[in-house]
């Protein structure tokens, strides 16, 4: 007798990274049956993946009942939980909303995983949950350093984090979870710093950036980022945290600049908006992950050649 191919519900599945990642189950023929969740909106319809391999439920994560009807129809064996209020900014302006669907969304997927018996949880965090470095000497956080989260987005992830583990301690739930540096790749929506550059040096915009764009970020190929999420889903082990990151530190201007570059646009035509609440640096060490096998593919360099040039290409998911 063989066994069942193991079902994998995704929530979240109309955003970036999650999108892909389904992609790329189902393009690469890993094996595993895709389900998903996803609210929809309109930040989403350019990255949504409608395949005859993946079944899609337009569903609130909030919603107890809808989300325990799905579940109890699918069965899902794992649950990669990734649907969430994302971004710092907005955060700082409606923290409620964040609260909302990143703490109550977060306990309702708890509660059904338990309720249905699901073998194991994956919880995609971020690396903001540990705060800020404070200059360029310091040593990049690794899954035991301190947590400090600075705006509602993080300090609501972090409560997510928080969730996943007491109900492992309380009801056995396994888990895993995931802290992720700054994606960037194709089907990113174009609110995030790499799309609305390309976007707007395209429409002869100044492309705007916080600050002096001094703000030090770890930058990963979203295709690096869903091999790392693949190789945790496989070989993950149960009630450990991993961050994911290929550890390519660059400031933001020097991100514009790349894409600048690339585009063969004037450097100078940047608008420099007042600075919000923003961490100088982030950056953690993924040597945990590494040793489960994973490793990242893109150089920056490259990574952000190819991304514009997809762009160019499906320049529709930039309306």
């Amino acid at each position: 007798m063989t066994s069942r191919t193991q079902k994998v519900l995704v929530t979240g599945s109309c955003g970036f990274i999650l999108s892909n990642f389904i992609r790329k189950i189902i393009y690469d023929k890993h094996p595993y049956e895709v389900v998903s969740i996803d609210r929809v909106n309109s930040n989403s319809t350019n990255s949504m993946y409608w395949n005859k391999n993946h079944t899609f439920h337009v569903a609130d994560i909030c919603d107890q009942h809808v989300v325990d009807t799905i579940f109890r129809f699918e069965q899902p064996d794992i649950v990669i939980h990734g649907a969430a209020q994302t971004g710092v900014d907005h955060s700082l302006w409606e923290p409620n909303a964040y609260v909302t669907a990143n703490v109550l969304g977060t306990q309702t997927i708890i509660n059904a995983c338990q309720d249905h018996k699901v073998k194991r949880l994956i919880y995609i965090s971020t690396d903001g949950v540990y705060g800020e470095l404070k200059n360029e000497a310091e040593a990049p956080w690794t899954e035991e350093s301190p947590t400090s989260p600075r705006n509602p987005y993080a300090a609501t992830k972090l409560a997510g984090e928080l969730l996943v583990k007491a109900a492992s301690q309380a009801h056995g739930l396994i888990y895993n979870i995931v802290r992720l540096s700054n994606s960037y790749g194709p089907y990113q929506t174009t609110e995030k710093l790499v799309p609305l550059t390309i976007k707007s040096l395209l429409e002869g915009a100044t492309p705007p950036i916080y600050g002096k764009g001094e703000q030090i970020r770890s930058w990963t190929h979203v295709f690096d980022v869903t091999q790392g999420l693949i190789t945790i889903l496989n070989s993950g082990a149960p009630n450990e945290t991993y961050n994911l990151s290929a550890n390519q530190e660059l400031p933001n201007i020097v991100v514009v600049q790349k894409i600048c570059s690339v585009l063969n646009k004037d450097i100078g035509n940047i608008f420099y908006s007042p600075k919000t609440g923003h961490d100088f640096r982030r950056a953690t060490n993924a040597d945990k992950l590494r040793a489960l096998g994973w490793k990242h593919n893109y150089k920056f360099k490259n990574g952000i050649a190819e991304t514009v040039k997809w762009y160019l290409t499906n320049n529709w998911t930039m309306k």
